[in-house]
């Protein structure tokens, strides 16, 4: 019988789902600092969808972060800012 397989591509096709719609989801969110007059958007190229991709693109100057748990927490503290919350570092200074 002749069948034809694409297993990369059915594992593939959630990732890229959720790549779209996290790359939506960031053109929404604008920001600024106490400095700033105006609100910003994120750069386009999107450091924070590293946590989705083999190789992260980052703009110019900006540190490479390559571990999954250090992109994972960059993408959760963008969400708890957007929620008015603080970032988690896990160092626990504050007991030590």
């Amino acid at each position: 019988s002749m069948h034809n397989t694409c297993e990369d591509s059915l594992l593939a096709a959630p990732i890229i789902m959720d790549l779209c719609l996290l790359a939506e989801l960031l053109t929404r969110i604008e920001f600024k600092s106490e400095s700033d007059e105006d609100f910003h958007s994120f750069h386009p190229i999107a450091a924070l969808l590293s946590y989705l991709t083999k190789a992260p693109l980052v703009p110019q100057d900006t540190p490479v972060v390559n571990a999954l748990s250090k992109q994972r927490a960059m993408l959760e503290n963008v969400f708890r800012a957007c929620l008015g919350l603080a970032p988690e570092n896990n160092m626990m200074l504050e007991f030590k």
